[in-house]
Protein backbone atom coordinates (compact mmCIF):
# COMPACT_ATOMS: atom_id res chain seq x y z
CA UNK A 1 0.00 0.00 0.00
CA UNK A 2 1.19 3.41 -0.94
CA UNK A 3 1.69 6.04 1.83
CA UNK A 4 3.52 3.84 4.36
CA UNK A 5 6.05 5.00 6.76
CA UNK A 6 9.62 3.42 7.19
CA UNK A 7 9.75 -0.01 8.34
CA UNK A 8 12.39 -1.72 9.92
CA UNK A 9 11.89 -5.21 8.99
CA UNK A 10 14.59 -7.37 11.55
CA UNK A 11 13.38 -10.24 13.22
CA UNK A 12 9.93 -9.76 15.01
CA UNK A 13 10.26 -6.38 13.23
CA UNK A 14 7.37 -4.99 11.18
CA UNK A 15 4.15 -3.99 10.51
CA UNK A 16 2.16 -4.52 13.69
CA UNK A 17 -1.10 -3.62 14.20
CA UNK A 18 -3.95 -1.87 12.49
CA UNK A 19 -6.34 0.52 13.96
CA UNK A 20 -9.99 1.24 12.93
CA UNK A 21 -11.02 3.40 15.62
CA UNK A 22 -14.71 3.71 16.43
CA UNK A 23 -15.69 7.03 14.01
CA UNK A 24 -13.65 5.70 11.28
CA UNK A 25 -16.71 6.52 8.83
CA UNK A 26 -16.85 10.26 9.51
CA UNK A 27 -12.70 10.42 9.33
CA UNK A 28 -11.48 7.78 7.37
CA UNK A 29 -8.65 8.00 9.83
CA UNK A 30 -6.35 4.85 10.63
CA UNK A 31 -3.82 4.38 12.95
CA UNK A 32 -0.46 1.69 12.69
CA UNK A 33 2.04 0.83 14.64
CA UNK A 34 5.43 -0.56 13.16
CA UNK A 35 9.15 -1.32 14.19
CA UNK A 36 10.72 2.37 12.99
CA UNK A 37 14.54 2.62 12.36
CA UNK A 38 16.30 5.21 14.24
CA UNK A 39 19.66 5.33 13.02
CA UNK A 40 20.93 1.77 13.82
CA UNK A 41 18.60 1.07 16.71
CA UNK A 42 15.12 0.63 15.93
CA UNK A 43 12.01 1.04 18.16
CA UNK A 44 7.90 0.38 18.67
CA UNK A 45 6.19 3.60 16.91
CA UNK A 46 2.31 4.62 16.75
CA UNK A 47 1.49 6.96 13.27
CA UNK A 48 -1.93 8.00 12.40
CA UNK A 49 -2.88 8.70 8.34
CA UNK A 50 -5.81 8.78 6.29
CA UNK A 51 -7.34 6.52 4.02
CA UNK A 52 -8.18 7.39 0.45
CA UNK A 53 -11.76 6.53 -0.80
CA UNK A 54 -10.51 3.77 -2.77
CA UNK A 55 -8.86 1.81 0.12
CA UNK A 56 -5.86 2.25 -2.08
CA UNK A 57 -3.15 4.59 -0.12
CA UNK A 58 -2.62 6.40 2.88
CA UNK A 59 -2.97 10.21 3.15
CA UNK A 60 -1.34 12.65 5.04
CA UNK A 61 0.64 10.14 7.64
CA UNK A 62 1.67 11.33 10.57
CA UNK A 63 3.93 9.80 13.36
CA UNK A 64 2.40 10.49 17.15
CA UNK A 65 5.04 8.66 18.99
CA UNK A 66 8.34 6.60 18.90
CA UNK A 67 10.03 4.47 21.77
CA UNK A 68 12.67 6.33 23.12
CA UNK A 69 15.44 5.15 23.44
CA UNK A 70 15.76 2.94 20.55
CA UNK A 71 17.31 -0.99 20.67
CA UNK A 72 19.15 -2.86 18.44
CA UNK A 73 18.06 -6.45 18.22
CA UNK A 74 14.90 -7.82 16.26
CA UNK A 75 12.92 -8.67 19.04
CA UNK A 76 10.09 -7.48 21.93
CA UNK A 77 8.74 -5.03 20.66
CA UNK A 78 4.71 -5.53 21.60
CA UNK A 79 2.63 -2.77 19.18
CA UNK A 80 -0.73 -3.85 19.32
CA UNK A 81 -2.98 -0.57 19.92
CA UNK A 82 -6.31 -0.29 21.50
CA UNK A 83 -8.97 2.68 21.55
CA UNK A 84 -10.00 3.38 25.24
CA UNK A 85 -13.42 3.76 26.48
CA UNK A 86 -12.90 7.50 26.31
CA UNK A 87 -11.26 7.69 23.05
CA UNK A 88 -6.96 7.84 24.48
CA UNK A 89 -5.27 5.28 22.68
CA UNK A 90 -3.18 2.42 24.35
CA UNK A 91 -0.19 1.15 22.42
CA UNK A 92 2.41 -1.78 23.89
CA UNK A 93 5.98 -2.13 23.88
CA UNK A 94 7.88 -4.84 24.92
CA UNK A 95 10.94 -4.80 26.86
CA UNK A 96 13.35 -5.22 23.37
CA UNK A 97 15.17 -8.04 24.59
CA UNK A 98 16.52 -6.12 27.24
CA UNK A 99 15.30 -7.52 30.66
CA UNK A 100 16.28 -4.97 33.22
CA UNK A 101 14.75 -1.75 31.41
CA UNK A 102 11.44 -2.81 31.61
CA UNK A 103 11.84 -1.57 35.56
CA UNK A 104 12.78 1.33 34.41
CA UNK A 105 9.92 4.36 34.13
CA UNK A 106 12.92 6.33 31.90
CA UNK A 107 12.68 3.89 29.22
CA UNK A 108 9.42 3.22 27.35
CA UNK A 109 10.73 -0.60 27.28
CA UNK A 110 8.16 -3.11 28.49
CA UNK A 111 5.33 -0.49 29.33
CA UNK A 112 1.99 0.22 27.84
CA UNK A 113 1.57 3.70 26.96
CA UNK A 114 -1.40 5.85 26.78
CA UNK A 115 -1.47 8.71 24.55
CA UNK A 116 -4.16 11.61 23.27
CA UNK A 117 -5.18 10.83 19.57
CA UNK A 118 -2.92 13.86 18.55
CA UNK A 119 0.21 12.20 20.11
CA UNK A 120 -0.07 14.08 23.00
CA UNK A 121 0.29 13.38 26.66
CA UNK A 122 -3.02 13.17 28.69
CA UNK A 123 -2.84 15.10 31.83
CA UNK A 124 -4.07 11.84 33.61
CA UNK A 125 -1.21 9.96 33.24
CA UNK A 126 0.59 8.53 36.11
CA UNK A 127 4.17 9.57 35.52
CA UNK A 128 3.43 12.76 34.02
CA UNK A 129 5.01 14.95 36.65
CA UNK A 130 7.51 12.59 37.63
CA UNK A 131 11.16 13.98 36.98
CA UNK A 132 12.90 11.38 35.26
CA UNK A 133 9.75 9.57 34.07
CA UNK A 134 8.53 9.33 30.41
CA UNK A 135 5.17 10.88 30.75
CA UNK A 136 3.48 8.59 28.27
CA UNK A 137 3.69 5.23 30.31
CA UNK A 138 0.43 3.82 31.78
CA UNK A 139 2.31 0.94 33.05
CA UNK A 140 5.45 -0.61 33.00
CA UNK A 141 7.13 -3.99 34.31
CA UNK A 142 5.72 -5.96 30.98
CA UNK A 143 7.75 -8.89 28.85
CA UNK A 144 6.14 -8.59 25.12
CA UNK A 145 2.69 -7.29 25.67
CA UNK A 146 1.25 -8.36 22.30
CA UNK A 147 -3.01 -8.55 22.83
CA UNK A 148 -5.03 -5.99 24.14
CA UNK A 149 -8.62 -6.30 24.76
CA UNK A 150 -11.78 -3.96 26.64
CA UNK A 151 -14.03 -5.79 28.75
CA UNK A 152 -17.93 -4.99 29.35
CA UNK A 153 -16.30 -2.74 32.27
CA UNK A 154 -14.08 -0.35 29.71
CA UNK A 155 -11.14 -2.27 31.44
CA UNK A 156 -7.92 -2.83 30.04
CA UNK A 157 -6.52 -6.43 29.68
CA UNK A 158 -3.45 -7.41 27.85
CA UNK A 159 -1.65 -10.75 27.17
CA UNK A 160 2.32 -11.00 27.33
CA UNK A 161 4.16 -13.60 26.03
CA UNK A 162 6.73 -14.44 28.96
CA UNK A 163 9.45 -17.12 28.95
CA UNK A 164 8.78 -20.46 29.31
CA UNK A 165 5.85 -21.14 30.77
CA UNK A 166 4.98 -18.00 31.71
CA UNK A 167 3.01 -16.18 29.35
CA UNK A 168 0.16 -13.99 31.36
CA UNK A 169 -3.19 -12.12 31.17
CA UNK A 170 -3.07 -9.01 33.05
CA UNK A 171 -5.39 -6.21 33.80
CA UNK A 172 -3.55 -3.02 33.18
CA UNK A 173 -4.02 -0.32 35.85
CA UNK A 174 -2.34 3.38 35.77
CA UNK A 175 0.94 3.60 37.47
CA UNK A 176 1.17 -0.28 37.92
CA UNK A 177 4.36 -2.52 37.98
CA UNK A 178 3.98 -6.17 36.60
CA UNK A 179 7.34 -7.30 37.90
CA UNK A 180 9.40 -8.38 34.87
CA UNK A 181 11.96 -9.58 34.75
CA UNK A 182 12.13 -9.35 39.10
CA UNK A 183 8.81 -11.95 39.40
CA UNK A 184 7.68 -14.36 36.86
CA UNK A 185 6.08 -17.62 36.71
CA UNK A 186 8.07 -18.77 33.99
CA UNK A 187 11.53 -20.07 33.48
CA UNK A 188 14.44 -19.24 30.99
CA UNK A 189 14.83 -21.58 27.98
CA UNK A 190 17.82 -22.98 29.63
CA UNK A 191 15.29 -23.50 32.58
CA UNK A 192 16.84 -21.75 35.27
CA UNK A 193 14.78 -19.74 37.57
CA UNK A 194 14.12 -15.92 36.50
CA UNK A 195 14.31 -12.75 38.89
CA UNK A 196 13.64 -13.17 42.99
CA UNK A 197 10.62 -15.85 42.62
CA UNK A 198 6.85 -14.92 41.50
CA UNK A 199 5.73 -12.52 44.25
CA UNK A 200 7.00 -9.19 45.49
CA UNK A 201 5.61 -6.22 47.52
CA UNK A 202 4.51 -3.68 44.79
CA UNK A 203 4.47 -5.84 41.94
CA UNK A 204 1.28 -6.95 40.58
CA UNK A 205 0.16 -10.33 39.94
CA UNK A 206 -1.27 -11.88 36.81
CA UNK A 207 -4.63 -12.96 36.61
CA UNK A 208 -3.93 -15.80 34.43
CA UNK A 209 -0.02 -17.39 33.70
CA UNK A 210 0.86 -20.12 31.87
CA UNK A 211 2.81 -23.57 32.67
CA UNK A 212 4.93 -25.26 30.91
CA UNK A 213 2.40 -27.74 30.19
CA UNK A 214 0.45 -24.98 28.47
CA UNK A 215 -2.34 -25.01 30.96
CA UNK A 216 -3.33 -22.05 32.28
CA UNK A 217 -3.79 -21.10 36.22
CA UNK A 218 -4.96 -18.33 38.52
CA UNK A 219 -2.68 -16.48 40.47
CA UNK A 220 -3.23 -16.62 44.48
CA UNK A 221 -4.80 -12.42 44.43
CA UNK A 222 -7.65 -13.24 42.25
Amino acid sequence: MAGLPEIEVDGQGGLFDVLVPRDFAATREVFLSYAAPQGRDSGTALARAGLSQDGSQLEGLRVLFAQAPGSSGGRHFGGRILEGADGHLFLTIGDRGDDDSAQDPASHNGTVVRLNRDGSVPAGNPFAGQPGARREIWSYGHRNPQGAALDAEGRLWVHEHGARGGDEVNLVLPGANYGWPVIAYGRHYTGLPIGEGTHKEGMEQPALYGRATCSWARSSST
